[in-house]
């Protein structure tokens, strides 16, 4: 149900894009209805974090192919970007309700480029020395790596599409 939900949100947000000037009316319509989501999502977040993160910092389960690597140091982050030649860094937190929206997409990236692009996650509320490290100070943060160096950062919630353009694979 939440991959509907955000195709949906998604939607909406690449109609605000793309569509014309006459359609304003329709353009504000659905800017409160993605203001809307992001309240509701905040609120369902701050609800959830306090079990979510302790159950997430004791659960220990083998990584598959395509799934988010969740780091916790510097060090694992450091080596991660030195040897792999496209990485995807998500700065983000349980209690962040544009955090929560944008999750479902970044796994999805994260499954469907296996091969050409590592996924990280770093949960800022479990690790706050990482996000000071590389000086998030909004989530969500997005940062990808290629080769060892950074070449784009980018805050907020982002859709498939923009999150794709960062990497370089549309």
């Amino acid at each position: 149900m939440g991959n509907q939900i955000t195709g949906k949100l998604n939607s909406i947000e690449d109609f605000i894009e793309k569509s014309s000037i006459y359609l304003f009316p329709l353009k504000i319509l659905g800017w409160i209805v993605l203001l809307v989501a992001l309240i509701i999502t905040n609120f369902i977040a701050i609800g959830k974090w306090p079990v979510s993160a302790l159950s997430k910092r004791l659960s220990k389960r083998e990584l598959a192919l395509g799934d988010p690597i969740n780091i916790t140091a510097d060090n694992e982050l450091q080596k991660i970007v030195s040897e792999q030649a496209t990485v995807l860094v998500d700065f983000w937190a349980e209690w962040c309700g544009p955090c929560l929206l944008m999750n479902n997409t970044i796994n999805t990236i994260a499954q469907e480029y296996a091969e050409r692009v590592v996924v990280v996650k770093v949960d800022v509320s479990l690790n706050s020395t990482l996000s000071k490290l590389y000086a998030v100070r909004s989530l969500p943060t997005v940062i990808v790596f290629k080769n060892g160096d950074e070449i784009i950062r980018k805050s907020g919630s982002l859709t498939k599409r923009q999150l794709m353009e960062l990497i370089g694979q549309k």
